[in-house]
């Protein structure tokens, strides 16, 4: 969902900027040859100043298109301009600036969305279709700097682009690692609880049935060995997913501490309304659920300050539902930066997907925020 709004901001950027290059190229067209010309502003300079801009209109959408038809305007246009005198003509110049600037703009516009495959042909056609109007071949550099100037800078941009859009899935990768591991970290500890019970409870069986048969308690000395050794591999594991932690012993939050991190969010002035509708959940579900609403109130409070925000945990049917919804900001955002990646929504992500439950997280139609997840329950310890 976020990559298609990316994509959709991406594109309107895009339409804003050609449309904005359009007026431009006419005003370039028109004026400066309605001003050097001997009759003023004329019915032929206001036509092809229009001629000029239609194809950077089709740059958005018919790319190809566009360029077609800007190479029989770049042989014939300066024909319509006969008695033309004007600030180009002064240097031997054929075209006006306007349309000079149409044709770099689709150049730069073709070499930003294709490789130098495509783009190379389309500046040598270009390039060899403003010879019939050149003096002589020392007029040719001027054509050649100025279409090589555009593809060079579309194909800068491009690579750029490119470069960006490959470090920003490599940083989303890295944080579902980072947040994998965190995950692995918290469910040792609830899988290393249900080791310990298990230990306990077979040392006990002895003394609470004292009748057992000799088969049976050897059978439970044997599950309680493998029990310790199992506890000891996961502590040693611990050692390993700890490493970089300054706290290896501190117990993990489930459910029932939701309320007093709400109230810790509250204490910062936020309003928050919180409902929690449910009885004991497993402990990683319960885990990964205020993680959840952790990340969903620390991002309403840095991207929407001031707005109003609900939380509401339920079940139903066997899942459990937490949901993060905030009105939109009354005030300047803490991170109003639209391209930045939005690390802590790929964590939830994560979170979610190891559960194998689904998380919705999108704006809401009253200029919010909101964030759904769907956890599977699942028989087991509960929190």
């Amino acid at each position: 969902m976020r990559r298609l709004r990316d994509t959709w901001s991406s594109t309107a950027r895009e339409t804003r900027a050609t449309y904005l290059v359009a007026v431009l190229c006419f005003l370039l067209a028109v004026v400066p040859t309605a001003l050097y010309h001997p009759g003023g502003l004329s019915t032929i300079i206001v036509v092809c100043g229009v001629v000029t801009v239609v194809p950077v209109l089709l740059a958005d959408r018919r790319l190809a298109t566009a360029w077609a038809l800007s190479v029989p305007l770049v042989l014939f246009l300066p024909r319509a301009y006969r008695g033309y005198t004007g600030p180009e003509a002064d240097f031997g110049w054929s075209w006006t600036i306007g349309f000079t600037a149409a044709v770099g703009f689709l150049l730069y516009r073709i070499a930003l969305r294709n490789r130098l495959p495509v783009v190379l042909p389309a500046l040598a056609i270009t390039f060899v279709s403003t010879w019939p109007h050149l003096a002589d071949w020392g007029d040719a550099a001027v054509p050649g700097f100025l279409a090589t100037g555009a593809v060079v800078l579309g194909n800068a941009v491009r690579q750029q682009r490119r470069a960006d859009a490959q470090r920003q899935v490599e940083q989303t990768r890295l944080v579902a690692f980072e947040e994998r591991t965190r995950i692995a970290r918290e469910l040792h500890d609830v899988v290393s609880h249900h080791m310990s019970a298990l230990v306990l409870r077979t040392d006990a069986v002895s003394y609470r049935l004292p009748d057992l048969a000799p088969e049976v308690r050897a059978e439970l000395d044997v599950i309680q060995g493998m029990a310790r050794d199992g506890l000891t591999e996961m502590r040693r594991m611990l050692v390993v997913l700890r490493a970089d932690d300054g706290d290896g012993t501190a117990p993990q939050p489930g459910l029932a501490d939701v309320e007093a991190l709400v109230a810790r969010f509250r204490g910062t002035g936020a309003d928050i309304t919180l409902r929690v509708d449910v009885g004991p959940v497993p402990a990683g579900v319960g885990l990964s659920a205020y993680r959840i609403v952790q990340e969903a109130l620390s991002n309403s409070a840095k991207h929407a300050p001031g707005g109003a925000v609900s939380v509401d945990v339920t079940a139903d049917d066997g899942v459990l539902r937490v949901e993060v919804r905030n009105a939109a900001p009354t005030r300047s955002a803490l991170d109003d930066d639209p391209a930045r990646p939005r690390h802590g929504l790929a964590g939830m992500a994560e979170r979610v997907r190891v559960l194998g439950g689904g998380l919705t997280a999108e704006p809401a139609p009253d200029g919010g925020f909101a964030v759904v997840a769907d956890l599977p329950l699942h028989e087991g310890d509960t929190a």
